[in-house]
């Protein structure tokens, strides 16, 4: 059991066979958990309404309801605890069949103590993670800024930085790696100021060769070049008193840039083909992955226009310099492709997660997107899996999963039966009458077991206050 951390809880333990049940009880207690018993199904479903338990372990044979009637009833009322299932061998059918209705997991009698505590654990993590799933819905409900998630610090500054902005008329200049929300933030600038009911109007500078990106700014004059059949308005036009965002500005050749350059000045430009002036009150917001500075230093740039791009200068950090955000956009994705793509997909297995926030994500959170949009359309039921994911993603929950010990059969039935030997003499206070009738074997059977095991009883040894376990069975 060294090196298992168990959170603490409060657990229900149904059991009929007393000895089981006290056993468990006691192994579960070490473990620092509180334990309740119930001897039949009727008792158990009694207790777990009047207390919140976060796991119930139980028998599927019992008087009264039996394990798959309570696990009907948890499910029905909406509970939310585990429900860990023992079963004897002919049951295993009926275990699977609970599985499958919603049981988190079975065991075979006799239980091995280590397996049982790290499935106990396995389904503690999913329960905090479900917990976290709920905040994570209830936060996006109360605490999203505009569309814009985040967790961490440095996302708080920025967007505060942000709201300051688009108070002002001034022009926004946004920096940060491809895929990390600059349309994002552009668009909540926007929304934030006194310009949110007026146009925002997009513009890739790096998806147009100059002269088709001239035109697509300005507009131009009919049969101003080959093709121009008609006028046609651009988009500082089209925004009239709203946003123009200018993706990708490095991109902009230096004599686009001059009348960019005049646009921020002086609040005109002309149509291609055309003389005169027209005027734009549209806010400019730009954007770029590139160092402008450096390259205007290098002759690549015009640095009048970055210095009146500069004015106000908001840097997106990379999603990997801001992890904690993870989690809370996985939760928007998730929503938002579970909408998109009619999927009733609500939550994710418990190595998910984990993988998802280690991973170094170098596309940014556009690559994050991408990759919930691609888990939800794979997703074959309400939870997302390690499977649904890229391979080097889940490559890396894989990895960060503690997989239970392969232990051998015959070896852990020869513990769980030397512990239980243990802790019924313990019971009885070393009466090895008493502790062979509980045990339903012969008083000469548990003779020979403890002198196999080295098991002195009290009767054998008076000035003794526990049972020697020193000698564990080998096999």
């Amino acid at each position: 059991m060294s090196g298992i951390a168990l959170r603490s809880g409060r657990l229900l333990v149904v059991e009929d066979d007393k000895v089981v049940a006290v056993s468990l009880k006691m192994f579960l207690e070490n473990l620092n958990f509180k334990v309740d018993l119930a001897a039949n199904g009727n008792e158990a479903w009694e207790l777990i309404q009047a207390q919140n338990y976060e796991i119930v372990l139980s028998d599927i044979n019992l008087p009264g309801l039996h394990g798959k009637e309570i696990l009907k009833l948890i499910k029905q009322h909406g509970m939310d605890c585990e429900l860990i299932l023992f079963t004897g061998y002919g049951s295993v059918r009926d275990a699977v069949e609970c599985i499958k209705s919603g049981a988190y997991d079975y065991f075979t009698k006799p239980i091995e103590n280590e397996r049982l505590s790290l499935t106990i654990r396995h389904a503690l993590e999913r329960k905090a993670l479900r917990d976290e799933n709920k905040g994570l819905r209830h936060e996006l409900d109360k605490t999203s800024a505009n569309h814009v998630y985040f967790r961490s610090k440095a996302m708080e500054l920025l967007v505060q930085k942000a709201r300051i902005a688009a108070e002002t008329e001034a022009t926004v200049l946004i920096t940060g790696d491809s895929g990390t929300g600059k349309t994002l933030l552009a668009k909540f600038i926007h929304d934030c100021s006194k310009k949110d009911g007026q146009p925002f109007v997009e513009v890739s500078c790096g998806a147009l060769s100059e002269g088709l990106l001239e035109s697509e700014l300005f507009g131009h004059k009919k049969g101003s070049f080959t093709g121009a059949d008609r006028d046609k308005k651009g988009r500082f036009e089209a925004a009239r008193d709203g946003t123009v965002f200018l993706d990708d500005i490095n991109s902009a050749s230096m004599g686009l840039q001059a009348k960019l350059l005049k646009v921020i000045e002086e609040k005109s430009y002309e149509r291609v083909g055309d003389t005169r002036s027209m005027y734009t009150a549209a806010r400019v917001v730009a954007a770029t992955n590139r160092d402008l500075r450096e390259l205007s230093k290098n002759g690549l740039f015009r640095e009048d226009l970055f210095h009146r791009l500069n004015v106000v200068s908001l840097a997106i950090p990379r999603l990997n310099e801001r992890k904690e955000d993870v989690p809370i956009l996985v939760q928007q994705f998730l929503q938002k492709f579970s909408r998109k793509h009619k999927r009733d997909v609500k939550e994710f297995d418990q190595w998910v997660l984990p993988a998802l926030c280690h991973y170094n994500w170098p596309g940014n959170v556009r690559e994050l997107e991408n990759v919930m949009e691609r888990a939800v359309i794979f997703c074959r039921d309400a939870e997302i899996k390690l499977s649904d994911l890229p391979e080097e993603i889940s490559g890396l929950g894989k990895k960060l999963n503690l997989h239970t010990p392969k232990t051998n059969l015959a070896d852990a039935m020869l513990k769980f039966e030397h512990h239980l030997i243990s802790q019924a003499l313990d019971l009885n206070k070393g009466n090895r009458d008493k502790t062979a009738r509980d045990l339903g074997i012969s008083r000469a059977t548990l003779f020979n077991k403890m002198r196999k095991w080295s098991l002195a009883s009290k009767e054998e040894n008076p000035g003794s206050s526990q049972t020697n376990t020193a000698a564990l069975p080998q096999g």
